[in-house]
């Protein structure tokens, strides 16, 4: 089995189809790789092992938010506080909570949007040495279709802070704190993720 590393700032065009699965960084972990600032990814074979990682090692689990129109990602800034970087909807999930409830519920609690049935994309482990602190939490990434007639932009109060949502390219959406670690998944050749509702 093979490891891949490579040191990028915030660019995944070497990802450019989901990895093969690579020799054990942690148990159940196949690539990782250097980003800036002091920042390592480690994606895990699947949820279950990234989950067992977590508990292990008493890390929070989070979930990322990836809403897709097209070639658009939903995305959005801090209009309260712009030096806050382009994101994704996003948080921590609660005690008896899955993944996939937490990301139902993030995407609703900071967009307004009322979606069903994520598709996992990827786990991975985010590593990184901020100004004030390490941190090291496990991040899950789901994937929803947008409905049509959304609009092409919104803010919705969130967390105390208004969030200013827009689509941006998903070739190129400008995401900040490595939150496109994920993006390469969307373009495996697993099935779509089919919503049910939306508000």
């Amino acid at each position: 089995m093979q490891v891949g590393i490579a040191v990028v700032p915030r660019d995944l065009s070497f990802l450019t189809s989901r990895p093969r699965t690579g020799e054990s960084l942690a148990d159940g972990a196949f690539f990782r790789f250097l980003g800036g600032e002091g920042v390592v990814v480690t994606f895990y074979d699947n949820q279950a092992v990234a989950r067992q990682d977590a508990e292990r090692l008493g890390l929070r689990e989070k979930v990322l938010c990836l809403v897709v129109r097209g070639s658009s990602l939903l995305v959005f800034d801090h209009a309260d506080v712009p030096d806050a970087g382009v994101q994704l909807p996003a948080g921590g999930t609660e005690p008896g909570e899955t993944p996939a409830d937490t990301a139902v519920r993030e995407l609703f609690e900071e967009s307004g949007l009322s979606l069903r049935c994520p598709r996992h994309l990827v786990s991975y482990r985010w590593e990184a040495q901020l100004p004030e602190r390490f941190t090291r939490q496990v991040c899950h990434a789901y994937a929803f279709v947008a409905p049509p007639g959304l609009p092409d932009a919104w803010t919705h109060p969130a967390d105390g802070h208004v969030f200013a949502y827009r689509w941006a390219a998903l070739s190129a959406p400008g995401l900040d704190w490595e939150m496109d670690a994920a993006l390469p998944f969307l373009h495996s050749d697993a099935t779509p993720p089919l919503q049910e509702t939306r508000p």
